[in-house]
């Protein structure tokens, strides 16, 4: 009996810890997971926010220091055209475009960055179409604007990769299966199209700038800022398609719905303390980390560390530019403003920062380019640097700027037949320079021009946006497809390239377009068939 009894005991005592265990068990199954998932993070206004907020983020990613990925993308973005050289003949695929090819690195890394924005955007854009998500906003009308804005940026990307690669694939929904990225890729206007298409949404979309709270909002989107992106877009068309004048039309008309930007002093769009001014169209919100700003991780890293800021001691001699070198200006655009012109000294000059590192100060010329370094947004007492590595800035890349936009405008004028129109705009510009002295006085230089032409407005925008990332070069080849220049008769020495021209191997039309990358020829079956940019298979 005791041992029967026992067996019996011991069984009921089994049980019970199985049962212990299963109980156990479902109340660890009712344990939430570690990462929220996509179906209840949505859950606030705040939290979509944060989600249009992470296709701003995508930027960061571009113009960061990213000591880890070679520098980032400033070199892809600088070196091809004549404004900007490097300190020794070693970057030769961008500046020489020798060897330049689909396994390059720095155009490997454009294109993901570009898409990675894109497929952000993507994301966010079904989101905003989803009613549980729409249910949880509590400010009228934020839905619609956080829709311009997603639209805004998906647009900028697209205009980006048109430009650079043309015939990248047309992604303009979420990937939700491998068979949804392998997409053939586009053809003629097709993606630029695309972005046009977005833009034109995006403005009626967009509120004024006045709709963003200055203290916690600065620096979104606007309308105006869809109109500019719009007369980038509709002139660079123009240029592809023979310098149409329909597509200058646009331009123009694009251009006109702006009417709250103005020229500011020229070195202010470049000064930390000057960020997000009047003639700013879209910038970079560079700023840091929550816990620390690590130039050597992107900012999908996670943890509040990861890098947040700009890049710009490509520049300068700080120990942070070990991986880019340095870059400087050409001799070409050395000699091309007028004697007294104030831009000069806030593009060049002849003595240089970072004096053990602080770039408040002035130092000696250098022995590098002529004495010469480049000073946009490292100019003393206009820049600011983190302070434990020093590295990355939270000064604004201005991405778009009124200037810009009045120089396209001028171009669209005179193409269209209304000079005068064009004669206003350029010497807009020209007057805001004489006004952009440092002591308040104005300068007599450059004087406002009696007559325009297109090589006037031409020369205008190499003196007013020189070492702007990602301006000269996509000039330069648009000009020659419509016939305002013509590439295959420059020399080493007309693109700025200051070493021995035997170096020199650039090629029409193979380099009028950066090559597709590896990657995607090896993955994409489409892209394989249709074949890489021309010059490169």
């Amino acid at each position: 009996m005791m041992t029967r009894y026992k067996h019996y005991n011991l069984t009921l005592i089994v049980a019970a810890l199985l049962l212990l265990l299963l109980n156990s068990c479902a109340n660890q199954l009712d344990i939430k997971p570690t990462a929220e998932l996509e179906s209840e993070y949505f859950e606030s206004e705040l939290r979509v926010q944060e989600g249009v907020g992470a296709c701003y983020a995508g930027f960061y990613n571009l113009y960061g220091p990213l000591l880890n990925d070679g520098g980032g993308s400033h070199q892809i973005l600088l070196l091809p055209g004549d404004d900007i050289t490097h300190q020794d003949a070693g970057r030769g695929a961008m500046e020489a475009f020798a060897g330049l090819n689909s396994a390059n690195g720095e155009v490997n890394m454009l294109w993901t960055r570009l898409y990675q924005i894109i497929y952000r955007c993507n994301f966010m854009l079904e989101k905003l179409e989803e009613e549980p998500v729409k249910a949880v906003y509590r400010t009228s009308g934020l839905n619609e604007v956080n829709r311009g804005e997603v639209l805004f940026l998906r647009a900028w990307a697209f205009h980006r990769l048109w430009d650079f690669f043309r015939k990248a694939p047309l992604q303009d929904t979420r990937i939700r299966t491998i068979a949804d990225a392998i997409l053939p890729p586009t053809q003629e206007f097709e993606m630029l199209d695309k972005a046009i298409e977005d833009l034109e949404l995006a403005a009626t979309l967009l509120p004024d700038a006045s709709y963003w709270k200055t203290e916690t909002e600065r620096g979104r989107v606007f309308n105006e800022s869809a109109y500019g992106l719009l007369v980038k877009c509709y002139t660079l068309r123009a240029r592809y398609n023979k310098a149409n004048a329909g597509d200058y039309q646009k331009a123009i008309a694009a251009f006109e719905k702006i009417t709250t930007r103005q020229l500011v002093h020229f070195a202010e769009n470049f000064d930390y303390k000057h960020e997000n001014n009047a003639e700013s169209l879209f910038e970079l919100q560079a700023s840091h980390a929550t816990d620390q700003d690590n130039a050597w991780l992107d900012n999908n890293f996670g943890g509040g560390a990861g890098q947040m800021g700009a890049m710009y001691h490509y520049s300068t001699s700080h120990w942070g530019n070990y991986v880019s070198g340095i870059y400087g200006p050409t001799k070409k655009l050395m000699n091309a403003y007028d004697n007294g012109d104030p831009r000069k000294e806030y593009t060049f000059a002849n003595f240089t920062t970072n004096v053990s590192g602080n770039t408040e100060v002035k130092a000696p010329a250098w022995d590098k380019f002529d004495g010469y370094q480049l000073m946009k947004y490292v100019y003393p007492g206009r820049c600011w640097f983190e302070k434990i590595w020093g590295i990355s800035s939270t000064n604004n890349t201005r991405l778009i700027r009124y200037a810009d936009i009045k120089l396209l405008a001028a171009e669209a004028y005179l193409q269209t037949g209304n000079a005068a129109a064009a004669l206003v705009q350029v010497n807009d510009i020209r007057a805001r320079a004489r006004r952009s002295t440092e002591d308040g006085k104005v300068s007599t230089a450059p004087a406002n021009r009696t007559a325009i032409t297109m090589q006037n407005i031409m020369n205008e925008r190499f003196v007013e946006l020189a070492a702007e990332e990602g301006i000269r070069w996509t000039d330069l080849r648009s000009w020659h497809a419509a016939s305002f220049i013509d590439l295959s008769t420059w020399t080493a020495r007309d693109f700025g390239y200051n070493y021995d021209e035997a170096n020199f191997e650039f090629q029409l039309p193979r380099h009028l377009l950066f090559p597709i990358p590896q990657r995607e020829m090896n993955t994409n079956p489409l892209m394989v068939a249709a074949g890489n940019n021309p010059g490169y298979e």
